[in-house]
């Protein structure tokens, strides 16, 4: 692996942009513990434990910008670099790669989450005509009604949700479309199981009816380990889902149990993303504890009776 992944030219600022006082101040941290960075790689390809990313956008547009979406020319540089150093890969390859036991190589998986159709004018497209692949998840309510996110009415941008059309055609390019509950809820307040279950099994029937194709990840809204709860995870391994997607930043490790996925935030600026996926010593050593056991990836289960009949209408 090239030094340039850990400490390319200084050149933080293309087209002579302002670069703000915390991109550089991560640049510079990273250039100062790089060659501590670099041992530890080495290191974790010579015993097979090199972690997995999996990174999750929200929106991708240059307009009515927010802390949930990313101009198109930062992808583009997310996209150029990530080519270049890592293996970019299927979020089912990605799980492979981490029940196996065994990963050698940088590992990143590309998620999306909520279903907004700003998308389908940069994100998909420049996926799509790089060879990539992503795991798309949409709240299917917003889909359904063409009504935007409570959250960006809130913030005075009622911006668009994808159309069932734009999702077949996400589909038809490879990508892979994921269930996010039906209403975008926060699944660690909801109690009964009846609504869990109509959030989660919901959604993805609606999408199933939509795209005459399985689904078969989850990603729970909000993502962090609050918005999680055992009698949700179990309702999704009840289902038969392959996996489900967390959201609190965090690796994931060859041999781990691979059926919960942790998600890295990639919307902050490049130098935020450089920073954590060149293997900030801080970002390994954090600890979570969570409101769940993990079901084992090897325990999918097909659909029980109980939940066929979930809706999100």
């Amino acid at each position: 692996m090239p030094r340039l992944w850990y400490f390319p030219a200084v050149r933080l600022s293309p087209g002579h942009r302002v670069v703000p006082m915390k991109e550089l101040a991560l640049w510079l941290y990273r250039f100062c513990t790089a060659r501590r960075r670099q041992h530890l790689l080495a290191r974790l390809r010579q015993s097979g434990q090199v972690p997995v990313a999996i990174l999750f956008y929200h929106r991708v547009a240059d307009d009515c910008p927010n802390a949930w979406s990313l101009p198109t020319a930062d992808f583009a540089r997310h996209l150029d670099w990530l080519q270049q150093h890592f293996d970019i890969v299927s979020l089912a390859e990605a799980q492979r790669r981490i029940t196996s036991g065994s990963c050698q190589r940088p590992t990143v998986s590309i998620t999306f989450d909520d279903g907004y159709a700003d998308n389908a004018r940069f994100a998909i497209p420049e996926l799509v005509r790089r060879n990539l692949t992503a795991t798309y998840f949409v709240a299917t309510e917003f889909v359904r009604t063409q009504r935007p996110f409570p959250h960006d009415v809130a913030a005075g941008q009622p911006l668009p949700p994808n159309t069932v059309d734009q999702l077949r055609a996400f589909a038809e390019q490879g990508i892979e479309i994921g269930a996010h509950t039906c209403r975008h809820v926060d699944l660690g307040r909801v109690a009964g199981t009846a609504d869990i279950e109509e959030e989660i099994v919901g959604s993805a029937q609606q999408l199933e009816q939509w795209l005459d194709r399985p689904v078969r990840y989850f990603a729970f809204p909000y993502g962090l380990p609050a918005n999680m709860t055992q009698a949700a995870v179990d309702v999704i391994a009840a289902h038969g889902f392959h996996g489900f997607c967390s959201a609190f930043g965090d690796w994931n490790w060859p041999g781990s149990g691979g059926y919960h996925l942790r998600r890295i935030h990639a919307d902050p600026g490049c130098q935020r993303l450089k920073n954590w996926l060149t293997l900030d010593p801080r970002k390994l050593q954090r600890q979570f504890s969570l409101p769940f056991v993990e079901p084992p990836h090897t325990a999918v289960a097909t659909m029980s009776p109980a939940l066929q009949g979930a809706d999100c209408s």
